[in-house]
């Protein structure tokens, strides 16, 4: 679902499709099939929308340490449950709760189980937020501003003044777990199927704003040198950034497939299931990021316009960089367990080749650095965590150039993804004497010249002609959006007639 083009087009939309099916039904789901019967009707429900659902985990005080949540469910002498928001701080964040179009609202939220006076971990509960229309009892939901330039979503704050929550809201048992802080990683596993599932809409992200840029490019002519009009897809500016982008999302698309098959695989320890989640989640972020920056720059001024989309798409990738996994985040829990041998990603199928190279080497260095040190936590917070991304990045680079090669993509499309990889890391490779940077702007242009000549047919591949709704990519689209602007004119001027549009802000 998440690759389809049409992911691209309302970031809202995506957003609460992905809570609704992925982390509300899919958690429910789990319980629903096995120990909860019960629920079947309220997932179904769920998936045909009847019912909105939402997932309230994160705390505005805590950030990522959701671990220590304040929010509690108290266990009352009649087996029903106190759910509680001590202090403002410790409001669920962003979940958007408020009343939508008279259709109910039902949570999944997690809070501290509290019995006998014991703390027993984080459990979800499922909560009555709103009838549609009204909140329901003791619960408060606060509507944020819109994050600005992205689809608005209505972000919330969600709190709580003692819900009576029945014996039936919990999910799970009251036993206290012996590895309570696995368990709760367990219970919150959903999280790392989004991971995957909206790392991936780097792809049609990647792949509309390409085509976007692409056809601007062609369309927009400069004068050259020699006097004649050229169009500027003609200068290598335009091409590189293009190019490098259209192999990215061919190359991405190849890394989606494998990372689904490992994620996928129960043969395989859950950790590392969820650390390839993280590493591809890294690494399309990072390219559709970098991108969606670049070419816009590239468009000049209208590359600032929403209506181009690729502002937009910046801002929805920021979006996606934090929901269900922080990056930042996710790249140093995966670099603290590799570095403590806790569990192994699964390694190259091209040891030999330089990305390969490349992450080894990297990880090597951060082990030489906490290892010499009398204080492995200290060595690791002050030389390894801030690099922690760019080596969780280091290992999505070599794992996406594998899937390629494995996969058969076109090696003109694999060469660029290379080069763009190594560019991220130069210095490394001119420091190991593998390449000289001569050497990689000669390998990059080499890889440029092949690519080029099939531009329109990598377009036509992507097939997202039909999602692209930009007015810059010819002249027709261009001249049918002039004609829906306003217009202001002196009465002498010759104009054609248009309706009288005035646009403003909300007065206060």
């Amino acid at each position: 679902m998440h690759t389809d083009p049409i992911m691209v087009l309302d970031g809202a939309a995506s957003t609460l499709l992905t809570i609704q099916y992925n982390l509300v039904a899919g958690t429910l789901a789990q319980y629903a099939a096995t120990t909860r019967p019960d629920l079947v009707s309220l997932v179904e429900d769920i998936l045909r929308w009847d019912v909105i659902g939402q997932f309230c985990l994160t705390e505005l005080g805590r950030g990522l340490d959701i671990f220590r949540m304040k929010t509690s469910a108290t266990l009352l002498p009649t087996g029903e449950f106190d759910l509680h928001t001590p202090l403002p701080s410790d409001a669920k964040f962003m979940p958007p709760t408020a009343p939508v179009k008279g259709l109910p609202c039902v949570a999944i939220v997690f809070a501290q189980l509290y019995v006998n006076g014991e703390c027993r971990g984080p459990r979800p509960f499922v909560v009555n937020i709103n009838d549609g229309y009204h909140m329901c009892n003791g619960v408060t939901s606060k509507l944020l501003p819109p994050r600005g330039g992205s689809s608005p979503v209505n972000h919330a704050l969600t709190s709580f003044n003692h819900v009576c929550l029945p014996p039936s809201a919990l999910l799970g048992d009251l036993g206290k777990p012996n590895r309570m802080h696995r368990d709760f990683m367990s219970s919150i596993w959903r999280v790392a199927v989004g991971s995957l599932a909206l790392g991936s809409i780097a792809i049609p992200n990647l792949q509309v704003s390409s085509y976007i840029a692409a056809r601007y490019f062609q369309r927009r002519h400069v004068t050259s040198v020699y006097g004649n009009p050229v169009p500027i897809r003609s200068y290598r500016t335009q091409q590189l950034p293009l190019l490098h982008a259209i192999a990215q999302a061919f190359v991405l698309k190849a890394l989606f497939k494998w990372g689904v098959e490992q994620f996928m695989d129960k043969n395989l320890d859950v950790r590392v299931r969820h650390g390839v989640a993280a590493c591809c989640k890294a690494v399309m972020v990072q390219h559709a990021q970098l991108a969606n920056c670049t070419l816009s720059e590239r468009m000049g001024a209208q590359g600032l316009f929403e209506y181009n989309r690729l502002s937009n798409s910046y801002s929805e990738m920021r979006g996606i960089s934090i929901a269900e996994g922080d990056i930042l985040g996710l790249s140093m829990r995966l670099v603290g367990d590799t570095l403590a041998q806790t569990y192994k990603l699964p390694l190259s199928t091209h040891p030999d080749g330089p990305l390969a190279l490349h992450e080894n080497s990297l990880f090597d260095e951060a082990t030489e650095m906490v290892s010499s040190s009398s204080d492995f936590t200290q060595a690791f917070m002050q030389y390894v965590q801030p690099r922690s991304q760019m080596m969780v990045e280091s290992m999505g680079h070599r794992m996406a150039y594998d899937a390629a090669v494995d996969q058969g993509i076109s090696p003109c499309l694999i060469d660029l993804y290379l080069v763009n990889a190594i560019k991220t890391d130069a210095a490394w490779y001119v420091e190991r004497g593998i390449f000289t940077r001569q050497a990689i702007m000669r390998m990059e242009d080499t890889a440029l010249l092949a690519a080029l000549p099939r531009l329109d047919e990598l377009l036509a591949a992507m097939e997202v002609e039909p999602y692209i709704s930009s007015p810059i990519i010819s002249d027709e689209c261009w001249e049918k959006f002039s004609k829906t602007l306003p217009v202001y004119s002196s009465p002498q001027a010759e104009a054609p007639p248009q309706p009288t549009l005035v646009l403003e802000r909300a007065r206060l």
